[in-house]
């Protein structure tokens, strides 16, 4: 039963996470893109430290580019303003 309670609480960061990513990337909101890369965070670290191979170890890359797109997003604005 606790593996199927992590199930859904990883599924559903994920789920979370895309939801966020497509509506930060409409809506040009960096706080929902820095959000969806805190919520991208938890199951990719599981998939890159549960395996050996180096392809794995890229599922960090899918957050890393999240929160750094929210960074630029936000120093743009700010240059803006």
């Amino acid at each position: 039963m606790d593996f199927l309670l992590v199930g859904f609480l990883l599924w559903g960061l994920l789920i979370a996470a895309v939801i966020l990513l497509i509506l930060g990337l409409w809506k040009n909101s960096w706080k929902a893109l820095l959000w969806s890369g805190i919520a991208f965070l938890p199951p990719m670290l599981l998939i890159a430290l549960g395996h050996d191979g180096f392809i794995f170890k890229l599922a960090l890359l899918i957050p890393a580019a999240v929160i750094a797109g929210a960074v630029y997003m936000k120093k743009r604005m700010m240059y803006f303003m």
